[in-house]
């Protein structure tokens, strides 16, 4: 074979394949010496500079590092013109990583470019070192934030559309029927997770999943079904029967309450033990028109001889501090809507107000559960609320924000509804 032959043989044949220009990034693979080993830098095409490299030949003349393609020696540049080689690894945030690879920033992508240059994207993330300092460097902020796992290295966006879910409020929840309730001797503080333990439905966790127009309606409902059974129906409704079932609805990319309400008012659900929570929409599992539980394979409350699937009253509405109060104390929680901002993602205990640290950022609509309030001996009143991120979050699940002011929008649209629980007292009274 001839040396040209060779030649064309060791340019197919190179590990790293045809490159457009010399590759300074073989060295990684082929640190050599190769060029330096027999001094050879040779002018123009000399086949005769060559060197063995893994199982075919590399060159050290002029001709190798031509425009079309290179077969150069990795130590052609360095040995024979003195260059330096560029960088080919970058160091970011403690992490080395090459030009080939990439690397995260909490949720930017980062990449590395010639000389060491690194590059990341800008979008704004759910949670950040800086927003958790500012809030913390309130003075007499009242709350404290603290870094999240669960929201690290996700977007903003990603955060506002699957870990909320609820449309801003339509006309129909605006013109609901507005009840007020007799204010009179209520106490300073309430809790109803103290005043019935065993009825109140524990905190869910929706996932990434934008649900809450959902999950807090149906919260707000098994509890109003507990207590208004006085425990004979303490049942957790079916959050994924409305979910997959409801029309019109976007599921886990969002929905408006009335619709939720109105579902749970005119079809009814079964339980969640029959049909669970999953965290994302599916086809409908319920056949609505017999609206039997036993012929959906769901089974009732022990000691409760019902078949109907669970419905509810109308919703109304409150719009006033006295009212929410007085029904949460004789009737049960309530659903409240919210505005939520960046900083509420990192809320980790106190009383919540909203603070500068969210600079403008977009804002998004929330439904939560309403179950008490209380007062600071400074005198900061607060609504106690249930959120749908699970125990893991706030103060356990639960958080509290500035109640009075309507702070989020908290007070604004706060929504309620009677359960149809079974008659069984005419049943026992018959006996």
């Amino acid at each position: 074979m001839t040396l040209n032959c060779a030649r064309i043989v060791g340019l197919l044949a190179l590990l790293v394949g045809v490159a457009s220009a010399f590759d300074h990034t073989l060295k990684r693979d082929y640190p050599g010496p190769y060029c330096a080993v027999h001094n050879t830098c040779c002018k123009d095409r000399h086949d005769g500079c060559s060197v063995p490299i893994s199982t075919t030949l590399c060159y050290c003349d002029e001709f190798c590092d031509r425009d079309d393609s290179s077969d150069c020696c990795p130590d052609y540049r360095s040995f024979c013109f003195g260059e330096a080689d560029p960088l080919v690894t970058c160091l970011h945030n403690g992490n080395y990583f090459t030009k080939f690879n990439s690397t995260w920033d909490n949720c930017n992508e980062c990449r590395c470019l010639d000389g060491g240059r690194v590059q990341c994207d800008t979008e704004l993330c759910l949670t950040d070192d800086e927003l958790i300092y500012s809030v913390n460097s309130i003075h007499n902020l009242g709350w404290s934030a603290r870094k999240y796992n669960e929201w690290w290295g996700h977007k903003y966006a990603e955060g506002l559309r699957l870990r909320l879910g609820t449309k801003e409020p339509t006309y129909r929840v605006k013109a609901m029927t507005r009840l007020t309730n007799p204010t009179d001797g209520l106490p300073s503080s309430f809790n109803a997770v103290e005043r019935w333990p065993s009825y109140i439905s524990e905190v869910p966790d929706q996932g990434w999943c934008g649900s809450s127009w959902v999950l807090s309606t149906t919260s707000v409902a098994s509890d109003r079904f507990a207590i208004q059974s006085k425990g004979k129906e303490a049942v957790r409704l079916s959050a994924q029967n409305i979910l997959s079932c409801t029309r019109r609805q976007q599921g886990c990319d969002g929905g408006h309450l009335d619709a939720a309400w109105r579902f749970l008012h005119k079809k009814g659900v079964v339980d969640d033990s029959c049909y669970p929570y999953t965290q994302q929409r599916d086809t409908c599992k319920i056949r609505h028109n017999s609206r039997s539980l036993k012929a959906n394979g769901c089974r009732p409350s022990p000691n409760v001889d019902r078949d109907s699937f669970y419905t509810v009253g109308p919703a109304y509405t409150l719009n006033r501090e006295g009212d929410i109060m007085a029904e949460i104390y004789h009737s049960g929680p309530v659903q409240a809507t919210m505005r939520v901002y960046r900083d509420f993602f990192s809320y980790s205990g106190g009383i919540y107000r909203q603070t500068a640290a969210n600079r403008g950022a977009p804002q998004g609509f929330h439904s939560v559960k309403l179950v008490g309030w209380g007062e600071e001996h400074n005198g900061d009143k607060y609504w106690i609320a249930a959120n749908s991120w699970g125990p893991w979050w706030g103060e356990r699940g639960y958080f509290r924000i500035l109640r009075g002011s309507n702070e989020c929008g908290i007070e604004e649209y706060v929504l309620a509804s009677w359960p149809y629980v079974y008659n069984y007292y005419n049943v026992k009274s018959a006996v």
